[in-house]
């Protein structure tokens, strides 16, 4: 199975064998997104892992959840 880096490469990758003058803007636009959405996928991942292993937070979470 691939991961999501390698799904958003190869789908970029055959839009490319796929540009001609007539779709050319669209389908740059389409790689563009595909680019953008995985950029943002990778940076909540990260900010989520930070939070997710966070000692500090994970307690401050806990005592907040539970009214202290």
């Amino acid at each position: 199975m691939m991961s999501e880096q390698d799904q958003s490469a190869w789908a970029i990758t055959e839009l490319k064998k796929l540009k001609n003058d007539d779709n050319d803007a669209i389908l740059t636009g389409i790689m563009k997104v595909i680019a953008d959405q995985q950029a943002e996928i990778e940076s909540l991942r990260g900010s989520m892992e930070g939070q997710l292993w966070s000692p500090n937070s994970w307690k401050k979470d806990q005592d907040e959840q539970h009214g202290k």
